[in-house]
């Protein structure tokens, strides 16, 4: 078996050694060179990548994936899509060769975004049949004469390393185009969508994600979750609170066992100091135990969150143990939090002072 790694780059140096290491296993690193100016195609060379210039105008990622895999040789077997920021973990060599069959055309593995945020992948494919699609958010996708066969792999085989100074001022162009193209398609609509939350177009995105929901991508149950949590805080943007929580509550039907919606609506309960519901969703979302692995999710609903908006709607409510115990837990989870850390000194100190007073 023959595996390249291939990439495209623009102005990376700074990732070479690191990418080109993580990959050296492989019979071929691939890097196809957009026009850097920096030492991004000298430090390649150096590390043993092939590197060839591509020319790509106007930009699109899909044309930039699909050159650089015309350069990956026809003997390959397997071919690895990464970007310079993305790393292979150890291991990984092994653990394709020991999934891959002869029929295999695909390969789905855990994937680090990075910020605590791990989905499947599936950017491990067969070198013949693939190609890329879409400006932006691009997908590989196979010739419709060829079947797909995926094999599946519950390790994490590469991760991210994004850096965070990087703009992200090309998308919302790119994207704005790629709905033209395609207007009909619901998941590249969905990147349009959030992609103006992110830019605070709040009147752009409500009509977005309206339109979006609108499109009948019913097969992505958490994708539609998250432009439902999505619109409840555009319109919470907007000050319409009421539909803010319409949509949040639409958000929980459209995926009840995630953590998130449940989240969403407490913290808006806290913001209007609605004790009660507030209480309830914290203590709903605290019910649900286990994490689903999906690129939607918010990391941050299983970390403190949820445990502080309950200690405050417990307070609230004079459950003064229940508002302690919690405290103590979202402290624990995010030891380096001053605000939980002085909040938990202050609940200890009036629920101290209580019982003095009793």
């Amino acid at each position: 078996m023959k595996i390249a790694v291939y990439a495209i780059s623009k102005n990376e140096a700074q990732f070479v050694e690191r990418f080109c290491g993580s990959a050296e296993d492989a019979d071929l690193i691939l890097i196809a060179d957009t026009g850097s100016t920096d030492e991004t195609v000298t430090r390649a060379v150096e590390c043993g990548a092939m590197v060839r210039s591509i020319h790509i105008k106007p930009w699109r990622f899909d044309l930039a994936r699909n050159a650089a895999l015309a350069l990956v040789p026809a003997d390959i077997d397997v071919c690895i899509s990464l970007d310079l920021d993305e790393v292979l973990m150890p291991g990984w060599r092994q653990e394709i060769e020991r999934l891959w069959k002869p029929e295999t055309t695909n390969l789905w593995y855990l994937f680090d975004w990075g910020s605590g945020l791990r989905f499947p992948h599936h950017k491990i494919h067969s070198r013949a049949g693939y190609h890329w699609r879409h400006p932006c958010h691009e997908e590989i996708r196979i010739d419709p004469r060829m079947p797909e066969v995926a094999a599946h792999s519950d390790m994490l085989l590469v991760s991210h390393h994004p850096d965070a100074t990087k703009s992200r001022g090309q998308y919302m162009e790119i994207l704005e185009a790629a709905v033209k193209e395609d207007a009909s398609d619901p998941s590249h609509y969905f990147y349009f969508a959030r992609e103006l939350t992110f830019c605070r177009r709040w009147a752009e995105a409500r009509d977005a994600l309206i339109h979006y929901l609108g499109m009948g991508a019913a097969s992505n149950q958490h994708e539609r979750s998250y432009a439902m949590r999505l619109l409840g805080q555009t319109y919470e943007e907007l000050q319409d609170l009421l539909s803010a929580e319409k949509w949040l509550l639409q958000a929980a039907g459209e995926a009840s066992n995630t953590r998130e919606p449940w989240c969403a609506l407490a913290l808006l309960m806290y913001r209007q100091s609605r004790w009660h519901e507030c209480y309830a969703y914290s203590y709903r979302a605290l019910s649900i135990t286990v994490r689903t692995l999906v690129y939607t999710g918010d990391p941050a609903v299983w970390g403190a969150r949820p445990h502080d908006l309950a200690s405050i709607a417990c307070w609230n409510l004079g459950l003064k143990a229940d508002a302690l115990r919690q405290a103590e837990i979202a402290l624990s989870l995010e030891p380096d939090d001053k605000r939980l850390a002085d909040n938990l000194e202050l609940l200890k100190h009036l629920t101290s002072r209580a019982k003095v007073s009793a």
